[in-house]
C-alpha cells in the first residue's frame, strides 16, 4: 500500500507507463505506414507544378501532426509520473493552454502555406496563358 493514501500507487504508474510505450509503439508504425501510403500517392501524381506545391502543404501538414502527437505522448508521460492527483489538474490546464496557443499558430502557418500555394498555383496558369498568347 502507499505510504500517502492520496499518492496513486506506484504499480497503477507503471501500468499506465507501459501503455503509453505500447501506443507510441502502435502510433509510430501508423505514421510509418501512413507516411509510405502518401509518398506513394504523391508519387503516382502527374509530375507538374501543381503538385510540387501541393506537396509543401502535404508535408507541413504531417509534421504538424506529428509535433502535435509528440506533445499529447509527453503529456501523457507526465500524466503518468504523476504523484497526488492534485498535480494533474496543473498538467491539464498548461496542457490545454499550450496546445491552444500552439494550435492558432500552426493554424496561421498553414494558413499562410495554402495562401502561398494558391497564389503559386495562380501565378503558374498565368505564366501559361501568357505563354499561349504570345504563340
Amino acid at each position: 500500500m502507499a505510504d500517502n493514501p492520496f499518492e496513486i500507487p506506484q504499480a497503477l504508474r507503471d501500468v499506465s507507463e507501459r501503455n503509453l510505450k505500447q501506443a507510441r509503439a502502435a502510433y509510430e508504425q501508423l505514421m510509418d505506414v501512413m507516411t509510405k501510403a502518401m509518398g506513394a500517392w504523391t508519387g503516382a501524381l502527374p509530375s507538374n507544378p501543381m503538385a510540387a506545391v501541393f506537396k509543401d502543404v502535404q508535408d507541413r501538414a504531417m509534421q504538424i501532426a506529428k509535433e502535435n502527437a509528440e506533445s499529447v505522448f509527453t503529456f501523457a508521460g507526465k500524466i503518468s509520473n504523476v504523484r497526488p492527483p492534485q498535480d494533474i489538474l496543473t498538467l491539464q490546464t498548461q496542457f490545454a493552454q499550450d496546445r491552444m496557443q500552439t494550435f492558432v499558430m500552426q493554424s496561421q502557418e498553414l494558413y499562410n502555406l495554402i495562401g502561398e500555394t494558391l497564389q503559386k498555383l495562380q501565378r503558374g496558369a498565368l505564366g501559361t496563358e501568357v505563354k499561349r498568347d504570345a504563340l
